[in-house]
């Protein structure tokens, strides 16, 4: 099994707890420069580089120590939700930071390399888009929460402060949009969008929120894009008598869902994978089905044309 690192990180300070060739410890860090060259210090006590470094998506509080951590190991940034189901598989009652802490490190130890993309370290116009997508995806949820309320408001002057405040959301998304495409356009970010977007179904916002998340790590297959989207189907099957509905596993990223689903739907509206579709529908596959289809697929040509660095081929995708 490899060796691992688990961080359970907080906004001042971090605990981490190794697991290197049979050897357990744990350790308090500041989260700040002199915490991580502390803990770097701390690990070269254990006589061995070839360690992975696991921790939680919390906030934006681990991003610093991801990055720095990068440098020298694997590092991977896991769903939280992964590390809870985690945790229920194992009866985990217990929840201190140095139990979580080990916790992230069993299951980095015990993960599949599918389900551990190594974090890939941002340069300045990938971090500024992924800041403003980020800001993005929070004002598009925050004005669906206010629409939500606008339609069970009863009282005037709420139905009035749910307007006020659905139309000020409304000019911030469009300032953040434009924000976007200004950054696309004066950087080199323009030739990996344009790329993407010329996807059917996907614009350029799509593409630029697509190129966001192909950043974030070094995925090393399509599968493991995938995953990371919490697209991958899974089956509940167990004998003769227990075959239940096929569903998505929902562990990964529900913004880069969120950002397929529209496309998704434009290409099945406009039939723009004619072969795929009919095969879909020839098995009485229901809408819904073929919705989520279509998503994992432009989420695999997205990677594909993103891997390669190569340009949309038609012939090779409308049949496929």
């Amino acid at each position: 099994m490899r060796n691992v690192v688990g961080l359970d990180i907080s906004k001042q300070t971090f605990d981490a707890a190794v697991i290197i060739n049979g050897v357990e410890d744990t350790a308090k860090f500041t989260n700040d420069k002199d915490g991580f060259e502390k803990l770097k210090g701390w690990l070269s006590r254990f006589d061995s580089q070839d360690v992975h470094v696991c921790m939680e998506a919390t906030g934006n509080y681990y991003e610093d120590v991801a990055d720095y951590l990068a440098q020298f190991y694997k590092v991977s940034v896991i769903n939280p939700l992964k590390i809870s189901k985690y945790a229920e598989s194992r009866f985990v009652r217990t929840k201190t930071d140095k139990q979580d802490a080990k916790l992230i490190a069993q299951y980095c130890r015990t993960a599949e390399n599918k389900d551990l993309p190594l974090r890939k370290t941002a340069d300045a116009d990938n971090y500024r888009l992924k800041r403003l997508s980020a800001l993005y995806g929070q004002l598009i949820d925050d004005c669906t929460a206010q629409k939500n309320r606008k339609e069970t408001a009863k009282d005037e002057f709420v139905l009035s402060i749910c307007q006020n405040n659905i139309k000020h959301l409304q000019q911030q998304i469009k300032a953040v949009k434009d924000e976007i495409d200004k950054l696309i356009q004066k950087t080199h970010l323009r030739e990996q969008v344009e790329r993407l977007a010329e996807i059917p179904a996907i614009g350029r916002l799509t593409a630029a929120i697509l190129l966001n998340h192909l950043t974030s790590s070094d995925f090393q297959t399509a599968n493991q894009f995938i995953a990371f989207a919490g697209l991958a189907p899974k089956t509940k099957e167990s004998g003769t008598s227990v075959k239940g509905k096929g569903s998505l596993a929902k562990q990964g990223n529900r913004k880069l869902r969120a950002a397929l689903f529209m496309p998704a739907m434009v290409a099945y509206r406009f039939k723009y994978f004619p072969d795929f579709i009919a095969r879909l529908e020839s098995k009485g596959k229901p809408k819904k089905v073929i919705i989520v289809a279509l998503m994992r697929k432009l989420a695999v040509i997205a990677y594909h044309l993103h891997k390669n660095q190569c340009g949309y081929d038609k012939s090779r995708y409308l049949t496929a």
